[in-house]
């Protein structure tokens, strides 16, 4: 029962950041090294982003691995600690207090600890060292670098810590966080689970083994030159694009020749894949250029928001459209409650087509403001991919709140139920 309530809590921080984002867009536009932004930031990579992703890895590990998670009171203890020591962090951040912020990295630095605990005796042990395998047994070590270097440049504001630049530490943080954790893991799912959702003709393996396995070395050799001031983090910038760049390739063949309608979880695939391509060409540019020129600035907004909400939040919203139905359904099982029909649980078709579209305009709308200095576009555009991202909040709080609820008398235990999905 923990996925339906991370999942949840998911919920809550991607509210929050949409109510915090469309008045942080002129802070944003300045410069992204402040503490309402870095909030901001926080509230989605940790609060939406890896609450997700821990709730996907609690149902979908076991799963895969036919084994039950080892250690289920640290899982709750895990879950309790990536929750409150992200709203403490965002809330550090907000009221720019840097040893509350350091105290919280603690919680989370311990938080994504125990997610390995449970995880990697799990993922190391499969019968298969297959891309979802190999992939998050990695990405979860990422996310305990990352939080270990987020907690020291935290404390080095109060106690100096770190030598070095403070921009390339900052930056070493932020490939840690957005490549080595969010990125991998969701290569290395996205390899499993939307084949599972569009039965494509073609079955590429081994390649996205060796393309997760080559962005993990990419971003670790990054990392290590970052932190070290060495000329050769710039062309490692460029080999872990085009490790990224190889990822769009496999995934692109993957959905081309999809053999189920293209629904709305294809379609925010490709989107998800076009901002992707955004946010590797400015990160690229903004490697070269620098963040402390005015272009540098806004390079490194559409690097972030074209990552985080273009990337990574398409891909969620397309993915939970087919997968949050089966944990409901697995939930409800567990329980011993009556099966409900996939039609009553899912999210209204009516609402996908305003989503996706508002979504993705009002991105488009958000990143063109920034990169031109316009405000007013930009304050459109956050505006509008709220109201997409309300309609998302309104379908999915409505999915999950079937684990915990039943239906009106008459449609339970009626129809298709939706299955969990172990590609």
């Amino acid at each position: 029962m923990l996925p339906p309530y991370l999942f949840a809590v998911a919920l809550g921080f991607l509210a929050l950041a949409l109510l915090m984002g469309p008045f942080l867009v002129g802070e944003l536009g300045r410069y992204f090294y402040q503490t309402r932004v870095l909030a901001l930031t926080h509230a989605i990579t940790l609060g939406w982003i890896s609450m997700v992703m821990c709730g996907v890895l609690y149902r979908y590990v076991p799963a895969l691995t036919k084994r039950h998670v080892p250690y289920p009171r640290v899982a709750i203890v895990q879950a309790l600690g990536l929750a409150f020591g992200t709203l403490v962090i965002v809330a550090g951040f907000w009221v720019g207090r840097w040893p509350v912020v350091a105290a919280a990295g603690s919680i989370l630095l311990t938080s994504a600890v125990l997610l390995g605990i449970n995880m990697w005796p799990l993922l190391l042990r499969a019968p298969q060292q297959g891309v979802a395998e190999r992939g998050a047994a990695l990405a979860i070590g990422f996310f305990v670098l990352a939080a270990l270097l987020g907690t020291l440049l935290a404390l080095d504001k109060t106690y100096p810590l770190m030598g070095g630049s403070l921009l390339t530490n900052l930056g070493a943080h932020v490939q840690l966080a957005a490549l080595g954790w969010v990125s991998l893991m969701i290569c290395a799912l996205s390899f499993r689970l939307l084949p599972a959702f569009l039965l494509p003709a073609v079955q590429l393996p081994e390649a996205a083994r060796r393309l997760v396995l080559a962005l993990a070395g990419a971003v670790l050799l990054l990392v290590v030159a970052l932190l070290a001031g060495s000329p050769l983090a710039l062309p490692l910038t460029f080999v872990t694009a085009g490790a990224l760049l190889g990822y769009l390739g496999l995934i692109g063949r993957v959905v081309a020749s999809h053999r189920q309608p293209f629904d709305f979880t294809a379609r925010h695939a490709v989107a998800g894949g076009v901002w992707l391509l955004v946010a590797t060409a400015s990160g690229c540019a903004l490697a070269v250029v620098g963040a402390e020129t005015e272009i540098g600035t806004r390079l490194a907004a559409t690097y972030g928001i074209a990552g985080l909400l273009g990337w990574m939040t398409n891909l969620i919203f397309g993915i939970s459209y087919k997968l949050f139905p089966g944990f409901v359904s697995g939930c409800r099982l567990e329980a011993g409650r009556a099966a409900v029909p996939t039609s009553v649980m899912a999210t209204p078709e009516i609402l996908r087509p305003a989503i996706f579209l508002l979504f993705n305009g009002g991105l488009l709308a958000a990143v063109s403001g920034l990169m031109a200095g316009d405000l007013p576009i930009s304050i459109v555009g956050a505006l509008t991919l709220s109201a997409g991202g309300w309609l998302y909040i309104g379908g999915t709080a409505r999915t999950l709140a079937f684990a915990f609820i039943d239906p009106p008398a008459g449609t339970v235990g009626a129809g298709p139920t939706a299955p969990e999905v172990v590609a």
